[in-house]
């Protein structure tokens, strides 16, 4: 029998919270989280579109680098959680209403190594479209539109200043059209402070998602040949933002032409 990883052996170090209850609940959370099997060989769309992805940060994921100083808070896991059940419960209520053709659908396409799942395929008397769902609070504004972040006067009023879609999830929405097939999508948009919705329906644009299809090809070709790709424009030194949260920073800016992990 295969040795227990360690990571797995040791999650009650990773627990934070005090108290009778939460600790409890951090516990279940985490060993989810770590048990978890999410696909590390593929680009995943829900990573790639945001405006500082770095094309080399995905490369060492998918030849297998250790990441440093990845941490789980309970307040990172709960709002994973709620999401999923924002997910949940408007899934539920479209295909109860008989518009949600398909949940969880696929994204599959091999030509730029590209794997992950919109939320569902609406079918409806205007024909078919893609669904988002999209969680927003003021962590979403601060990183999507942080002049508007900044200018609101309240949560209520970050919130009216929301007319359309960010541009993070328009790239992921076209991204998913482009490998579906599928030229139109709609976004649900829940406000976490007090559950208030807005929809948006959008039309596919392809040059959103040009750079982005270059970025794949770029950690393609650096797959085949051995060397990762340069790094984006964002990383001036290893002090930069993108840089200084990324979990491979240490290996990436220790050396250009790095040895190759080897299988133990």
């Amino acid at each position: 029998m295969a040795d227990t990883p360690w990571h797995l052996k040791n999650y009650k170090n990773l627990i934070t919270s005090k108290g009778r209850l939460v600790p409890v609940v951090e516990k279940e959370l985490i060993k989810e989280q770590l048990n978890s099997t999410r696909d590390t060989l593929h680009l995943h769309p829900s990573e790639i579109c945001k405006k500082d992805w770095c094309p080399r940060s995905s490369w060492y994921t998918i030849k297998g680098y250790e990441k440093q100083g990845e941490t789980f808070t309970f307040q990172k896991l709960n709002i994973f959680a709620e999401g999923h059940a924002i997910h949940a419960k408007w899934q539920k209520w479209l295909t109860d209403a008989g518009v949600l053709e398909q949940v969880e659908v696929p994204i599959l396409n091999e030509e730029y190594r590209l794997m992950g799942h919109a939320d569902g395929i609406i079918n409806d008397k205007k024909g078919r479209a893609i669904l988002e769902i999209k969680s927003v609070g003021a962590g979403t504004i601060r990183m999507e539109d942080y002049e508007s972040f900044k200018s609101a006067t309240s949560e209520n009023d970050m919130w009216k200043k929301v007319r359309q879609p960010f541009p993070t999830h328009l790239r992921q929405l076209n991204l998913y059209m482009y490998c579906l097939g599928i030229h139109e999508g709609v976004f649900l948009y829940e406000w976490k402070a007090n559950q208030d919705v807005k929809e948006f329906s959008v039309k596919y644009q392809a040059e959103l998602i040009e750079d982005i299809l270059a970025g794949c090809q770029s950690v393609i070709r650096a797959l085949d040949s051995g060397i990762p790709p340069m790094r984006p424009t964002l990383a001036e030194d290893s002090s930069s933002r993108i840089c200084k949260y990324c979990p491979y920073s240490k290996v990436c800016w220790k050396d250009d032409y790095i040895e190759q992990p080897t299988d133990s």
